[in-house]
């Protein structure tokens, strides 16, 4: 996931937890993932209401990204336990490999970011997208620029590279470095601007978001507005949450290297957190299923307990 220079003492070594142990973790939490990020794309896709919600938009740009990572970068990490090697060993199959581990996990970290700053508008400024012109230049230009950028971004950092990669075919991930990241420009600003920059916006903006919904619902007064403004903002709490947990030690543990900390020290608890933070996109579609109560109610009906489940309209 992130990373950088200065943690070269964990791209040199493998987390200590046995493969075998890795493996069904791995194994056991993608497949319901893989299924759970189907259900969502196909209905929030074909479903017109879905789909046409603005809310929704960022929703489906992250179950996409995680899905990518769900169906190549998972599948390829077992296939390295299996093998004890990366598969072929030829170059394309690492920087395929990185652009998915590297580029789409930081993808999606970015967008969190910018779905933070615009659930303000969403929920307390509405009026700002009554109009199509206003939606155009306010939600999808914004985002539209965002999403080409980090996948122009990266695949030119990591197949047009402005150095050397060197790939590590008896570790995971080709020991998860492109070469861009000790890069004084390129490295400097993959960990600051999409590493930390994306973290600190999340946490401040979602901070704000939950000030000024419970400063509505001292100044409203509408019982049935607040919760409106409360139930809007779930989806995307539940969301930085997730990211905030799996990222906060990673980017904590960057910047102390980055500002001295020794190479060699917590390589084990580095290696770790690198690991577990494969649980965002493991967990991500069933948060998003979650903040979904229309879908929730079809899943119930579709494995058969919708007679037992009762899921109120949400306002």
């Amino acid at each position: 996931m992130l990373t950088y220079d200065g943690l070269s003492s964990v791209h040199n070594t493998e987390i200590s937890w046995s493969r075998s142990l890795r493996f069904w973790l791995l194994l056991l939490f993608d497949i319901p993932a893989v299924v759970c990020s189907l259900f969502l794309l196909y209905h929030l896709l074909t479903d017109r209401s879905l789909r046409q919600s603005l809310a929704n938009h960022s929703i489906i740009a992250l179950l996409i990204s995680a899905f990518i990572c769900q169906i190549i970068d998972i599948p390829l990490y077992l296939d390295f336990i299996q093998r004890g090697t990366v598969w072929t060993q030829k170059p394309i199959i690492c920087l395929i490999w990185w652009l998915v581990d590297l580029g789409f996990y930081n993808f999606n970290s970015v967008l969190v970011a910018w779905t933070s700053i615009e659930r303000h508008i969403l929920i307390f400024h509405d009026q700002w997208l009554s109009t199509f012109k206003r939606r155009l230049l306010i939600h999808y230009l914004p985002m539209t620029v965002l999403v080409l950028y980090l996948i122009i971004y990266y695949i030119l950092m990591i197949f047009f590279p402005p150095c050397q990669h060197v790939f590590v075919y008896s570790l995971p991930v080709c020991s998860s470095y492109p070469c861009h990241l000790s890069h004084p420009i390129f490295g400097l600003w993959d960990i600051m601007v999409h590493g930390c920059l994306s973290t600190l916006l999340i946490v401040i903006f979602n901070i704000a978001l939950i000030f000024r919904v419970l400063m509505q619902k001292r100044h409203v007064g509408q019982t049935v507005q607040w919760h409106r403004y409360w139930r809007m903002s779930i989806p995307l709490l539940s969301i930085s949450a997730l990211y905030l947990i799996f990222n906060f030690p990673i980017m904590a543990m960057v910047l102390a290297h980055h500002y001295g900390w020794p190479a060699d020290s917590g390589v084990e608890a580095q290696l770790i957190a690198f690991f577990l933070a494969y649980w965002v996109i493991f967990l991500l579609p069933f948060i998003c299923l979650y903040s979904l109560p229309k879908l929730q109610y079809k899943l119930c009906m579709i494995i058969g307990i919708g007679h037992q489940v009762h899921i109120g309209r949400r306002v």
